[in-house]
């Protein structure tokens, strides 16, 4: 075989990888999530009496839109290549008045130099001195955002923060345990033209924040488990996912509580009093002790300045002082006297929507300055009770990265 026909061969399996990605992604979006989408390979259109020569690689369907379709067409790089795309959603949309979205995808693996490329382009179709009939250009990943972001917005919050949840420790887990982000972590520049890979700039983040280089630390194997044991009271704890990466000098473990939510605020704790009294190592008979579980009772702060005056005024007085150990606790589940395992106890947070990951040490600190005024009694959080828990629990809502 020629050399010329080595490197065609080599494009054509990177093209078909590439496709292959697309669909394992949506797939698994749907059959995950049990949410309203159907799925097409190898669309096509054409007008009426004629050949159905307007391609694309997939169609995504919303059944619970009236039908609307996205569809995408798969490249591994931005180029002339594009403009077949270009033609072809020219026409698909006078044909298929149901497609709202041309959607050219690539996968979250290409090169520096391509994924530059991708966001020229993406600029490019959006401007208002550009004539251009494809909508966006996006990575799988985004792509699976831009999904799930549409679908899930007519579902009831509650059952929606279930499920993004579920969904999004699923892919955590999996991506850590993903050969083919092993394989691009060990070897880029040898592997990348034909292993694809939609979750490696996740992969690469997360292992960065957890302390290894990349061009540094060869990776042996990675563990992971979403099997986490429960607290002693049978609650949850704060890690989702925890992982342990071994390379030939030493291992990295760490626990990761994830968050998938584009509220700006959100529940980060909920139980007794008086786990975060013991926690907070303080006198159980002091007064900022007596004034939390006082709370507790009233269940707000407006009900707490009603009933009990002077212990509103003692937490806005003294609790602020300990925003540091609140924050280790409410977040990342350190101090609990329900804690068994260390493994229930995170030392990352990691959120999905926009991605940012973090370990605890710089997490805390950045937390604690960017919201220190936003929330009650001198802290960065908002206090308040499980709904019909009220004089049994107390719920602490904290800040996203949304906000």
């Amino acid at each position: 075989m020629t050399r010329f026909a080595e490197e065609n061969q080599l494009k054509s399996q990177s093209g078909q990888n590439a496709k292959m990605l697309i669909g394992e992604r949506l797939y698994s979006l749907r059959d995950d999530t049990g949410l309203g989408i159907e799925i097409k390979h190898d669309y096509s259109a054409g007008y009426e009496g004629k050949e159905k020569q307007f391609k694309m690689h997939f169609s995504v369907r919303f059944t619970d839109f009236g039908g609307e379709k996205w569809l995408i067409w798969s490249t591994n790089s931005i180029r002339e290549r594009i403009y077949n795309a270009e033609y072809f959603a020219q026409h698909i949309k006078n044909i298929d008045e149901d497609v709202s979205r041309v959607l050219v995808v690539v996968p979250d693996s290409i090169s520096d130099k391509e994924m530059k490329n991708k966001q020229n382009y993406a600029k490019k179709v959006k401007s208002s001195t550009y004539v251009s009939f494809i909508d966006d250009v996006l990575t799988v990943n985004e792509l699976q955002q831009e999904i799930l972001a549409k679908v899930s917005g007519i579902i009831a919050q509650g059952v929606r923060a279930n499920i993004l949840g579920s969904f999004s420790e699923k892919n955590i887990l999996n991506l850590l345990l993903d050969q083919k982000n092993l394989e691009l972590w060990n070897d880029y520049h040898g592997s990348s033209q034909l292993v694809k890979s939609s979750t490696f700039n996740y992969f690469k983040a997360i292992l960065s924040a957890a302390g290894l280089s990349m061009n540094e630390d060869v990776i042996d194997v990675i563990t992971a488990t979403d099997s986490i044991p429960r607290l002693s009271n049978r609650g949850a704890p704060k890690t989702d996912v925890s992982f342990t990466v071994y390379t030939d000098s030493r291992a990295y473990s760490r626990n990761i509580s994830i968050k998938n939510s584009t509220e700006k605020t959100v529940s980060i704790h909920e139980g007794n009093v008086s786990d975060l009294i013991a926690a907070l190592r303080i006198d159980p008979s002091c007064e900022l002790a007596s004034a939390l579980r006082h709370f507790e009772e009233c269940g707000s702060k407006k009900e707490l300045v009603s009933t009990y005056p002077h212990c509103a005024n003692v937490l806005e007085q003294r609790l602020g002082s300990y925003n540091k150990e609140l924050a280790e606790f409410f977040i990342f589940g350190m101090h609990s006297l329900l804690v068994t395992d260390p493994m229930q106890v995170a030392d990352m947070v990691l959120f999905i929507n926009p991605f940012a990951v973090w370990t605890r040490d710089k997490y805390i600190p950045y937390y604690l300055s960017k919201y220190q005024n936003r929330g009650q009694f001198a802290t960065p959080f908002g206090w308040t009770y499980p709904s019909k828990k009220r004089g049994q629990k107390i719920q602490i809502k904290g800040y996203t990265s949304s906000s």
